[in-house]
């Protein structure tokens, strides 16, 4: 088979070369909560469990790889091992590049050598040939969170201070927690900024003079209708300014020290549409109009506007025009930003 590949397709075995994996386990450690165990994707047997922030590791036994779903060690043909190490579930023999389709690795001792299909081709595990056209089925990429951790387990997002991901069926699913809350890894649940150290932030923004009235309030990122800036005393006395956006359905307003509120009761000259249109097209009510207009949202922006039949309004809420009179603060005819009376701020 080695050389069948060689003559027929002009491959070339490149050096030996080290896994391509990026798996670090001290990162992860500090974005999940303390106690998780996790596979190792550097190899079959191998598994990392948190301690305090710290990544311990151990192996299975002989002829064992281990389960992420399970936390245990089983029987090796009982797991589908992916490891950023080609050659970790198989020791001699041709083996498929884990990170791409037309690529291969020739394992012997366990140690890879790398090859390459020539253009237009893919290597096909089961016949270990280089096919013309061969499809590329979707691949679990080694350092998914979804190879890694077992199904339901909360990990910070490393770039959003309020944002969580979780794998559930091979699938990574990204959440947002509400209003101006703070995802936070050692409680695995969503927290008050104050009560959690958002670490991040590449290089903190420190705020202009009069920007914040003062430390541990939020305020508007002037930009969008969602967005808000917390402001964080740092050690040296300045202020910075970590950027959050409100969840769905809801949009910033400065009162009262900041709050996430209905969007409805809300009146902002940015555009409308923001949060709305993801998966179908969606209407917003427009501002000083009289509730009378509608803008169309299409993934987060205008594409269109509309106006209602005459004596009747727009719903945002219902998503229809109405003869019942609406004046929700959104669209009143006024030039400054109002919250229904009604209103109270929540986070």
């Amino acid at each position: 088979m080695y050389a069948k590949i060689l003559v027929l397709f002009g491959l070339a075995l490149l050096p030996q070369l080290e896994a391509l994996g990026t798996f670090d386990p001290n990162v992860i450690c500090g974005l999940v909560v303390n106690g998780t165990k996790m596979n190792d994707p550097r190899a079959c047997n191998a598994w990392v469990q948190c301690i305090d922030g710290e990544p311990v590791s151990g192996t299975c036994g002989s002829g064992l790889f281990y389960d992420r779903e399970s936390e245990e060690c089983l029987a090796s043909d009982k797991v589908k091992c992916v490891s950023s190490d080609p050659c970790a579930a198989l020791a001699n023999g041709f083996t498929a590049d884990p990170y791409s389709c037309n690529g291969y690795y020739y394992c012997q001792n366990g140690k890879g050598t790398h090859g390459a299909c020539s253009p237009g081709m893919n290597y096909s595990p089961g016949t270990e040939d280089c096919i013309r056209n061969f499809p590329c089925a979707a691949k679990m990429d080694p350092d998914s969170i979804c190879n890694i951790l077992p199904d339901g387990v909360f990990i910070k997002d490393a770039t959003n201070c309020n944002g969580y991901q979780m794998c559930w069926n091979t699938q990574v699913l990204n959440g947002t927690c509400p209003g101006t809350f703070y995802f936070s890894a050692s409680a695995a649940e969503c927290v008050y900024p104050k009560d959690e150290v958002c670490a991040f932030t590449p290089a903190p923004v420190i705020a202009a003079e009069g920007v914040c009235p003062q430390a541990g309030v939020f305020v508007s990122d002037n930009s969008t209708c969602n967005g808000y800036y917390y402001c964080r005393e740092l050690a040296d006395g300045e202020i910075s300014l970590e950027h959050g956006v409100c969840s769905e359905e809801r949009f910033f307003v400065a009162t009262d020290g900041g709050a996430c509120v209905p969007r409805s009761k809300v009146k902002c000259d940015y555009d409308r549409c923001v949060g709305l249109g993801n998966s179908t097209i969606q209407l917003a009510n427009e501002s000083n109009d009289g509730c009378r207009g509608y803008s169309l949202c299409q993934d987060g922006s205008v594409i269109g506007q509309g106006t209602c039949p005459q004596d009747e309004y727009f719903d945002e809420v219902s998503q229809r025009c109405t003869t019942q009179v609406i004046s929700y603060p959104a669209c009143q005819l006024s030039s400054d930003t109002t919250v229904a009376p009604e209103a109270e701020p929540t986070v």
